[in-house]
């Protein structure tokens, strides 16, 4: 069979005899596009921009380069001396004797210059019995200096003996223990007894004493 397909005008007239017409198909709505106002917004906007963009400031990033080298900073340094203890000025001391020997005698007694009547009996026994006169020793009754310590003591008598009456080591401020013997302490020797009141009538605490004499001698 041939091809009944054909794009021949006069040929097509013969089957399509009724007028054809154009209908307005409603159900489609075209919106009208005002060109005139679509352009005047679009050139309306722009300028817009360019001007935000002209009212905005212009942000610049700034780079600070770091020094090599800190800078530093200067203060003024004031220097602080240090403190420096004045020294103590040395005590002077009333005192009976010469010291010729470097012997000092503490006494310690708050109502009398040395001590009571036999107090003093006892010690010029004590002192001939050890071969000292009044030229060789210095006798100092503590009472009249009470706080004072054994290192003033040494720095103004430089004893070589020391015979301690009612003074304790406490109150010398010295860390010894005194266990009945001679203590050495430095080129001092020293012996601790009873005040010489007291002493008088203490038997044991004189035989003591009198022991601790001998080497000293």
């Amino acid at each position: 069979m041939e091809n009944q397909v054909t794009n021949n005008a006069n040929a097509l007239r013969l089957f399509f005899t009724d007028d054809v017409f154009l209908v307005k198909d409603e159900t489609v709505e075209i919106a009208a596009v005002d060109i005139k106002n679509a352009v005047s917004e679009n050139f309306s906007a722009e300028d817009h921009l360019v001007q935000q963009s002209a009212l905005q400031p212009k942000v610049e990033s700034i780079v600070v380069e770091k020094p090599e080298e800190e800078a530093k900073s200067y203060v003024s340094s004031v220097e602080i001396p240090p403190v420096v203890a004045e020294p103590k000025t040395p005590k002077n001391f009333k005192y009976l004797g010469g010291n010729k020997k470097s012997v000092l005698i503490l006494v310690n007694d708050q109502l009398n210059e040395v001590s009571t009547e036999q107090g003093r009996d006892l010690l010029r026994k004590i002192v001939k019995a050890v071969d000292l006169g009044t030229p060789d020793f210095a006798i100092v009754n503590y009472a009249q200096y009470r706080g004072t310590d054994y290192v003033e003591f040494h720095a103004f008598f430089k004893p070589v003996t020391m015979l301690s009456f009612g003074v304790e080591i406490a109150d010398l401020k010295l860390n010894l223990v005194w266990q009945n013997e001679i203590i050495n302490h430095g080129n001092t020797k020293i012996i601790f007894a009873p005040n010489l009141h007291q002493l008088d009538s203490d038997l044991t605490a004189k035989k003591l004493l009198w022991a601790n004499l001998q080497k000293i001698k």
